[in-house]
């Protein structure tokens, strides 16, 4: 006799579909597995700063990280105030997956309205009950990337905007993502000039399976 399962929507309690009937995803999205699990993440996740769009990307990262295996490790390379990384986290809650979050946690006075921020990434991070599934990576991108020793199973690449920076932050850690890996580039737009010629002209050549959620780009290292 074949089993039956629980519609993940139909068992929700009238706040969380509420919350899933304004989220601005796909319908399909909405319904899922996935969907139901975000949306009870959703309020808390909202109120970390950051500079996705929302709750698309959000979405996608955590929908990401859920997908992996059960030890995987995530490398996101600019985190900000957590926004990004708490989405990944979320995604590894109940596993032994890992965040980590490389940044100077201090930004500069050409793209951030204020600098030194990791106190705040700290408190985000708790506040998410998520302490356990983060490790912060203070300082330089390519220092930690000369020094790195760990088979990446998911790289988010967000950090410095210029064209070598980013090619740098490729190079430096592909060679640790397993086959088959998933590499993702956030802010691929004209907008952008260093991210996106460094994804066309760069980074999509070397992978495969491309695709895009938004401005966020990403593709398979091939096995």
């Amino acid at each position: 006799m074949s089993q039956t399962y629980p519609d993940p929507v139909a068992t929700t309690q009238p706040s969380l579909l509420a919350t899933l009937r304004t989220l601005a995803l796909p319908r399909s999205a909405r319904l899922s597995r996935d969907g139901v699990a975000f949306a009870r993440i959703w309020p808390d996740l909202a109120t970390v700063p950051g500079l996705l769009i929302s709750p698309l990307q959000e979405f996608w990262l955590f929908q990401a990280a859920r997908a992996l295996p059960n030890t995987a490790t995530i490398v996101e390379i600019g985190s900000f105030k957590g926004r990004s990384t708490s989405a990944l986290a979320y995604g590894c809650r109940g596993t032994e997956r890992h965040v980590y979050a490389l940044d100077t946690f201090d930004g500069n006075d050409n793209d951030f309205d204020t600098r030194g921020f990791r106190a705040e990434f700290d408190a985000n991070i708790a506040r998410g009950g998520l302490t356990d599934y983060v490790t912060a990576v203070p300082g330089r991108s390519l220092e930690t990337a000369a020094h790195w020793d760990r088979p990446i199973d998911l790289l988010f690449i967000d950090g410095s905007h210029d064209f070598d920076d980013v090619v740098a932050d490729f190079h430096g850690f592909v060679r640790h993502v397993r086959p088959g890996g998933l590499v993702a580039v956030h802010d691929v737009l004209p907008t952008w000039e260093g991210v996106d010629r460094a994804w066309r002209e760069v980074i999509a050549p070397e992978l495969i399976a491309t695709g895009n959620c938004a401005t966020l780009a990403y593709g398979r290292v091939p096995s």
